[in-house]
């Protein structure tokens, strides 16, 4: 009788603290969904006397379990007292969720009228579930940060809310689109988008007298970048006459008084270079396939060759040293582990020439290969136009079911040896592009259309236009 009453108590006493831990974890898992604001003031917090009511109940059941132990109680009392503990603490674990979901908009309300958002004229709304961490926003924060005005994030998924906390970055979670966008302060001026999220459309809905203008997360020749969704945007922010001829081009139809010839505010990162490769250096090729997108006319990857074009970059009579950095959503291809496995074997091959290669270090961004790079090698994509601005030669794999008659969709391959897809006349189109380099003076042509502001500092013009934004 003794050892079942000893058993009981301990019994009692560790479920007690396992549905302590367990509505603990709850609590704590609640805060984080329910946070509005990049502030932690602005917290949903337990109030005193709920705090105390947790702490009593907890310690009347282990003074029951203390006293039920000298009294020799019947187990079925440890067994109740336990129950009634699990379903009582459960129940303010769920009522402390109902409370902190119900108060986000009083909360969110409270923190835009603080002084760091009330000051805001602008913010970036930005949505993408399928992304993991906010890189469009990463994009263009930089920028943004430097162009003299105060802005926020808005965001509707809350790891990547979670995100702009963790990097301190000013951001609040909209929780709610029918309610929480009239909360916004009265000097926002204009809100800056860098996709076409569907969730746009309703901050667009929402908010008539705000201008609503398109930044994009980057300029290339792909369908994003013509999106027949840019025509609900009030301004759309354009890198050159390239962009503006590309959506006319594809007949969509949007006024010239919208668009705004900004450049790439983030080429500032790159050091153009006029300079011939000199003798005796070993070559540098970087390598960056797009992603494999989600539909057959957004299908631009040679990520499914990576391991060809990478042999024959290693079979150069030149020494080279080619450095590969896949996209990121690439990692959720469900075929990267294959693609891995051959892209490894192929840098692990010992070339004649001495060429090596290796997978770019997480650390190096595209810019700081594109610094690196003597030669750059990649699919149709937003890294043709970024590296234009390096002047420096870049071969294009075309798609495999590019036809001849698509050429006149994508004017940036002019500046570009085009590479078969069946990569027939890669290594002859290498040898050119590091040689003779003949394309040099088309590449500096098509690189004036895809700048309008290469007579400015890099961001000089973005800056000018977000100003326009605040004040027009």
């Amino acid at each position: 009788m003794m050892i079942m009453l000893q058993v009981a108590c301990l019994g009692l006493i560790v479920w007690v603290v396992l549905s302590e831990g367990g509505a603990r974890w709850f609590e704590a898992r609640t805060q984080k969904m329910s946070q509005v604001a990049t502030n932690p003031t602005s917290d949903h917090k337990i109030d005193k006397i709920e705090l105390l009511v947790r702490i009593g109940a907890v310690g009347v059941v282990l003074l029951i379990a203390v006293i039920g132990y000298f009294v020799a109680a019947s187990v079925f009392v440890f067994i109740l007292t336990g129950v009634t503990f699990a379903i009582f603490r459960g129940a303010l674990a769920f009522l402390d969720r109902a409370a902190a979901m119900g108060s986000r908009e009083g909360r969110l309300e409270r923190v835009l009228k603080t002084p760091e958002f009330r000051k805001a004229p602008l913010a970036l709304f930005f949505s993408a579930p399928d992304l993991n961490a906010p890189d469009h926003v990463r994009a263009w924060a930089d920028e943004l940060d430097q162009m003299g005005l105060p802005w926020f994030c808005m965001t509707a998924e809350i790891h990547h809310f979670a995100y702009f906390r963790e990097q301190g970055r000013l951001a609040v979670r909209i929780p709610n689109f029918t309610t929480s966008l009239y909360h916004l302060p009265d000097d926002l001026r204009a809100i800056l988008y860098v996709n076409n999220a569907q969730p746009n459309r309703k901050v667009i809905k929402a908010l008539p007298e705000l201008k609503h203008t398109q930044l994009l997360h980057g300029d290339s020749d792909k369908p994003p970048s013509y999106s027949p969704l840019t025509k609900n945007y009030d301004r759309v922010f354009v890198a050159g006459q390239m962009a503006i001829d590309r959506y006319s081009r594809n007949d969509v139809h949007i006024p010239d008084d919208r668009f705004r010839i900004v450049g790439r505010p983030q080429v500032a990162a790159i050091v153009p270079s006029d300079a011939k490769k000199r003798d005796g250096d070993v070559l540098q090729i970087v390598y960056m396939p797009t992603w494999r997108g989600f539909f057959e006319d957004t299908q631009f990857s040679s990520l499914d060759r990576a391991d060809q074009i990478l042999e024959t970059i290693m079979e150069l009579p030149e020494k080279s040293h080619v450095i590969f950095k896949p996209h990121p959503l690439s990692y959720k291809d469900p075929d990267w582990p294959v693609f891995k496995k051959r892209i490894d074997t192929a840098l692990a091959k010992r070339a004649a020439s001495g060429s090596t290669g290796e997978i770019s270090p997480s650390e190096l961004t595209p810019f700081d290969l594109y610094n690196r790079a003597d030669v750059l090698i990649c699919d149709i994509s937003s890294v043709m136009i970024d590296f234009l601005y390096a002047n420096k030669p870049l071969l294009t794999v075309l798609p495999q079911r590019f036809k001849p008659e698509d050429r006149a969709n994508f004017p940036s391959l002019e500046a570009c040896y085009n590479v078969s897809s069946d990569l027939q006349n890669l290594q002859a189109q290498l040898e050119a592009a590091v040689g003779e380099d003949p394309l040099e003076d088309e590449r500096a042509r098509v690189r004036a259309e895809a700048f309008g502001d290469l007579d400015q500092e890099p961001g000089a013009a973005f800056k000018a236009a977000c100003q326009g934004l605040v004040e027009d």
